[in-house]
């Protein structure tokens, strides 16, 4: 590992300067907050306050080759960040308002008004918006040269996209964060923006690990990338009657988007602005190693408060998957236990709100962020606080599972980048495989009914038939219900194709090749003409539902068949080769019955779409003819006649079936252009590949 240039190089100077800096930090942290509290800056700017200030701001300035600063602009650089968190409703409740100790854990005194966050503050009663969070993060950058605030895009409406770089090898770009070994941690915060806990909780986790340095060992083995709020459109859309489910904060955010998008659907179609900036400036940028996604869920009322889900089963990077299961649940899990938080698997029951039913513990499909890292080779853990629970104890939750997570990294920093390296060499090797069984991959998987037994904390429920929903609803009570239920958490395939050499698409859809693109999956294109027989999915049934998901009617693809046909391409066309990172990213969207893919996103409507028709007096004595001429072709339609009402009561379907039959069907109905390649195409018809191409 190298050190910044204009850096200390030995460990010795660099502790005793980092020793002179918690000392000026700790006299300016005392004078800042001293003026925020009397709200009378100009009464605090003496001698001992310049003085500081400027050690300060120069010791910042010096570590990174920038010019000192004068006594004068550090205090004015203090100044503008003491006013910035100068309140915008009162600090502490009235007296007609008394905070409740069921709000949240205490905040220790020890702890500087001037960096706490809005929400202990409050006493857990407020969450900070837009702007007030925007200042926090910049304070906690000039408070410690450990961390960066980076924008990363911009939203719908306009908004900077932030995240805040933690490091304290300063670490602030992602060659530099490679050069250092170190594991990548995204915490993604708000992508529902009423679900806000993780903010406060990353946002108080950073300026102890950064700059109070209560926590700073957590940062010896990993670099830590914080997105605040990512859905910050929805964000601002705050409201106290957003989530009627919800204990807290005052206001709230929205789940979607101002043009209704569901962020925690969009990691595969990327339609969101939100979504394609994460992905060009964030994922595919610093290929974190490992995202977190906070969130608060909805759902049955119960002790546990703070649970927990991972992608996995045969869909998921074997590595992936044992490091979840090795180093979150067996030892982050028994650390939060004994922080005294009562964790859980996420608690998605099989038959609605009842416990009784079992626990459905799946794998979430990959438009859900934790299904999408493991495309990537990559971990991912969703963490959801309980509703119900008081907002302090759930920023409180966030917090400690951050802080045991991060515990894990540090002690065994190595199993989670080792892991990652597996499951990126499982993703590009995979082609390479000489069985078909060695190169089959799941696009769908499902629990079984084999359960495990799991000691569940719930609560006291009388159940009662409803006069309003005419079925049976849960009345909770206080009281505990300790007992043991089924944990249906093993995982079986269901869809699953045999991988190709990599796919083959025209030019003449380039959304795809965007797409692509979109989420670092290498491309080429072709120099040349070629032509090879290759492999084309012709769609049989499918079916889409009359209402609307996130914009679209998603195609379920029910049934394809595979032909071989012999196809050229031409220059411009692309070549997607899979022996690379994102060959499961191409797959999940290339397949046509993977369940997030283009054709269920819609891409290849216009395909499935019948252009042309046989009139059924044309038809007609051609399918006598037909049926007199080919036995086999009369015993399916008698078939079709006889299990398919519909298809009998339709005088369309039944002149179609013929129709499709005769040499006047359109030979491309219900094919997708999207080629499974039998063998990789030869470099000699390939443009040069480009350097910056992504991917690997």
């Amino acid at each position: 590992m190298t050190s910044r240039p204009g850096t200390p190089a030995t460990r010795g100077y660099d502790e005793t300067v980092l020793t002179f800096h918690s000392m000026i930090h700790r006299l300016r942290l005392a004078l800042a907050t001293a003026c925020v509290v009397a709200a009378a800056a100009p009464a605090c700017a003496g001698t001992a306050a310049s003085d500081s200030a400027t050690a300060r701001v120069n010791w910042e300035l010096a570590s990174e080759n920038r010019q000192p600063t004068t006594a004068a602009a550090a205090m004015a650089d203090s100044g503008r960040h003491a006013a910035a968190l100068l309140p915008r409703a009162p600090m502490v409740p009235s007296s007609r308002e008394a905070p409740s100790a069921a709000l949240g854990p205490a905040i220790p005194d020890s702890l500087p008004f001037y960096w706490r966050t809005r929400a202990e503050r409050t006493l857990w009663r407020e969450t900070a918006d837009y702007d007030e969070t925007l200042r926090y993060c910049r304070q906690l950058e000039v408070g410690s040269s450990w961390v960066r605030l980076v924008t990363y895009g911009t939203s719908g409406q306009g908004r900077d996209l932030p995240m805040l770089i933690v490091s304290r090898d300063r670490a602030f770009t992602p060659a530099a964060a490679r050069a250092t070994g170190k594991p990548i941690v995204l915490i993604q915060n708000g992508i529902h923006a009423g679900e806000i806990e993780g903010k406060d909780a990353s946002l108080a986790l950073v300026r102890d690990m950064a700059v109070l340095r209560t926590r700073e060992a957590l940062l010896d083995s990993c670099i830590v990338l914080v997105l605040p709020i990512y859905s910050v459109d929805a964000h601002e859309q705050h409201d106290p009657d957003n989530r009627i489910n919800q204990n807290g904060p005052a206001e709230m955010g929205w789940r979607a988007t101002p043009i209704g998008l569901n962020l925690n659907r969009d990691y595969m179609k990327a339609e969101a602005p939100e979504t394609r900036a994460l992905l060009a400036g964030v994922f595919t940028a610093w290929w974190p190693d490992l995202l977190v996604d906070t969130h608060t869920t909805d759902g049955a009322d119960y002790q546990h408060d703070v649970t927990y889900s991972f992608a996995h089963g045969p869909a998921v990077p074997v590595a992936i998957e044992r490091w979840a299961v090795d180093a979150f649940e067996g030892r982050v899990v028994p650390r939060l236990e004994a922080m005294g938080h009562l964790p859980a698997p996420y608690l998605s029951f099989r038959k609605g709100n009842d416990p009784r039913s079992g626990i459905d513990y799946g794998s979430t499909p990959p438009r859900f962020s934790t299904g999408y890292a493991p495309l990537q080779g990559r971990a991912g853990l969703l963490v959801e606080t309980h509703m119900l629970k008081p907002y302090g104890t759930r920023v409180r939750a966030t917090y400690d599972l951050l802080v045991a997570l991060l515990e894990e990294l540090r002690a065994h920093p190595r199993a989670l980048t080792n892991a990652v390296r597996d499951a990126e060499r499982e993703n590009a090797n995979r082609v390479n495989a000489t069985t078909l069984a060695g190169r089959r991959v799941t696009l769908t998987a499902r629990t079984t009914d084999r359960a495990v037994p799991f000691r569940f904390r719930g609560k006291g429920t009388r159940w009662q038939t409803s006069a309003i929903t005419g079925a049976p609803i849960a009345h909770y009570t206080d009281a505990p219900w300790d007992t043991t239920i089924a944990l249906y958490r093993e995982m079986a395939p269901g869809v699953s194709v045999t991988e190709p050499a990599g796919y083959l698409v025209p030019r003449e859809w380039p959304a795809v090749v965007e797409l692509l693109l979109r989420h670092g999956v290498k491309v080429r294109r072709f120099a040349k003409a070629w032509s090879d027989t290759v492999e084309l999915a012709r769609i049989g049934d499918w079916s889409s539902p009359a209402q609307p998901t996130e914009g679209h009617h998603p195609v379920q693809v029910n049934s394809v068949a595979f032909e071989h046909q012999r196809r050229t391409y031409r220059p411009g066309d692309a070549w997607v080769p899979l022996d690379q990172r994102g060959a499961l990213v191409a797959m999940h969207l290339c397949e046509a019955q993977a369940p997030n893919g283009l054709v269920a996103w819609n891409a290849f409507d216009t395909v499935l779409e019948r252009k042309e028709y046989g009139e059924d007096y044309v038809v007609e004595p051609l399918a006598l003819a037909m049926l007199a001429k080919d036995p086999k072709l009369a015993a399916e339609f008698r078939a079709k006649l006889a299990a398919d009402p519909v298809f009998a009561a339709s005088p369309q379907a039944r002149t179609d079936f013929f129709y499709r039959r005769t040499p006047w069907a359109d030979p491309e109905q219900n094919l997708l252009p999207i080629a499974r390649a039998l063998r990789a195409v030869p470099e000699s018809v390939l443009a040069p590949d480009s350097a910056g191409a992504p991917g690997r």
